[in-house]
């Protein structure tokens, strides 16, 4: 089959991958129509995330396993995948999976799992978010910024506010934030710290994430008491303090748990339209690499996606 693989510490188009197996116990078989991709797909070495890439997709059940009760084939699904979902087909927990509305495009609800799901968690599970509460998302325009924002406002925030570049600001903005900060701009992120605590939650989309961005003291000066900065990325030491524990009062790192409750929620805060995608790509050498290409400059505004069979 056709996917987009791992090999030589690159992610390349193969037109000869070998094809999941069939579902086991709680597992469904997905005709993959669209799939979205994060940097954990290409920071992931094979050992880890298997020899196909990507998480995210959005496709149609043709095939269910013993135990699948939410499930019959024919069915239209997003989630995650567990064989890698920039395939023609791709192996999925039942667990992991939710129904797809019809008026849903499959583009946009392949972007949904990994960047939506997680800052629903961040907000509402680590952050507590409140309604009528306060929260700044730095790096809003990136898959995770900008769901920040959008969540945060379904979610009932009174004050969404966004550190961005200013050529993104209008994107940030159009996604629920009351107003924007340029990080490139020394003045504007100096008024920022001086409006001193804050924000209920500071959302920390850049932090860690590949150029040496460190927004943790930013962060703290602007937290109110009380509040909590949660973190999506960050240094080697954080992820230790993650794994035992040992995290700091007042910032925490985070793993999203993939489920399909939650899922299913999201499609009940955000509607079936106005999902952020940055750019739409084939399943081909060209357009894998192009895609991951985008992904990589860090510069895409929304969501990556690669459309895998046309849905019909």
């Amino acid at each position: 089959m056709k996917a987009a693989v791992r090999t030589g510490g690159a992610i390349r188009f193969s037109a000869c991958a070998k094809a999941p197996r069939k579902p086991g116990m709680n597992e469904v078989l997905v005709s993959v129509r669209a799939a979205g991709i994060n940097p954990i797909d290409y920071k992931l070495p094979k050992l880890l995330g298997g020899p196909v890439a990507g998480l995210d997709l959005a496709g149609v059940a043709v095939a269910v396993g013993h135990g699948v009760k939410d499930f019959k084939e024919g069915d239209e699904v997003f989630g995650f995948a567990k064989s890698g979902s920039v395939a023609e087909q791709a192996l999925c927990d039942g667990a992991k999976l939710a129904l797809k509305p019809k008026e849903l495009a499959f583009t946009d609800a392949a972007a949904l799992a990994t960047a939506y799901l997680t800052s629903l968690q961040a907000l509402r599970t680590h952050g507590k978010l409140q309604a009528g509460g306060s929260v700044l998302v730095i790096g809003a325009s990136g898959g995770c910024g900008l769901s920040g924002v959008k969540l945060a406002k379904a979610l009932g925030a009174a004050e969404v506010v966004g550190v961005t570049s200013s050529k993104n600001a209008e994107l940030v903005k159009a996604a629920g934030a009351s107003r924007t900060v340029d990080y490139t701009s020394e003045a504007e992120m100096s008024a920022l710290l001086s409006e001193g605590p804050t924000f209920d939650v500071v959302y920390d989309c850049a932090t860690g994430s590949g150029k040496g961005e460190d927004y943790v003291k930013a962060a703290k000066a602007v937290l109110k008491p009380g509040g909590v900065t949660v973190a999506i990325n960050g240094k080697p030491g954080d992820w230790m303090r993650l794994i035992f524990n040992m995290q700091p009062k007042g910032r925490k790192m985070m793993l999203t748990k993939q489920n399909s409750a939650e899922l299913g929620e999201l499609i009940k805060l955000l509607g079936t339209t106005g999902i952020e995608i940055d750019s739409l790509h084939e399943l081909s050498e060209a357009g894998v690499d192009a895609a991951f290409d985008r992904l990589k400059s860090r510069r895409a505004r929304g969501k990556v996606v690669i459309t895998v069979m046309e849905a019909g």
